[in-house]
């Protein structure tokens, strides 16, 4: 598994957060990083762990979003109605869990500045999650095995260990 940050999230204090909890997951949990660089607005990224790669709106939807039938099943609202809103590609800002075929499984359908969008939104925001499985374990992904979780979990399914 690994993680992928569509950069850069509008405001510069939540994509530099972003990057840092990033390399936090790297140096902590050893987890596989990677950016794709979408909507660049903020500057070079430098000393990152992982890769950093620009690409296209057009492109990450097509590659990770569209017809993934994983995706469709581990995130409300579905890929096409949350991130291509009135027909425009909205990517920038969030987080993707990525599995070892290069599939991704779950996404953000929130960026990080959206605090204040109501109860439950704190579950699909890029920075909350990010939050979540850096600050402790978490029942989000299991760090010993890089196993993806739904959450409801209190162990991991893949290995057996037990989450907080």
């Amino acid at each position: 598994m690994k993680l992928r940050y569509y950069a850069d999230a509008d405001h510069r204090g939540w994509h530099e957060h972003t990057v840092r909890l990033l390399r936090d997951l790297y140096d902590d949990y050893d987890i596989t990083v990677e950016i794709d660089r979408i909507d660049e607005h903020h500057g070079s990224i430098s000393d990152f762990p992982g890769e950093v790669r620009a690409s296209t709106p057009k492109e990450v939807y097509e590659r990770d979003l569209k017809r993934n039938d994983a995706l469709n099943q581990s995130i409300e609202p579905t890929p096409s109605e949350g991130f291509k809103r009135y027909g425009t590609l909205d990517i920038a800002g969030n987080v993707a869990v990525v599995d070892d075929h290069g599939t991704v499984q779950w996404a953000s359908t929130l960026p990080g500045y959206a605090d204040g969008y109501g109860p439950g939104a704190e579950s699909q925001t890029s920075i909350d999650f990010l939050e979540a499985i850096t600050t402790s374990p978490s029942n989000r992904i299991c760090v010993e095995c890089l196993h993806f979780l739904d959450g409801t979990e209190s162990f991991c399914p893949n290995c057996g260990y037990e989450l907080p």
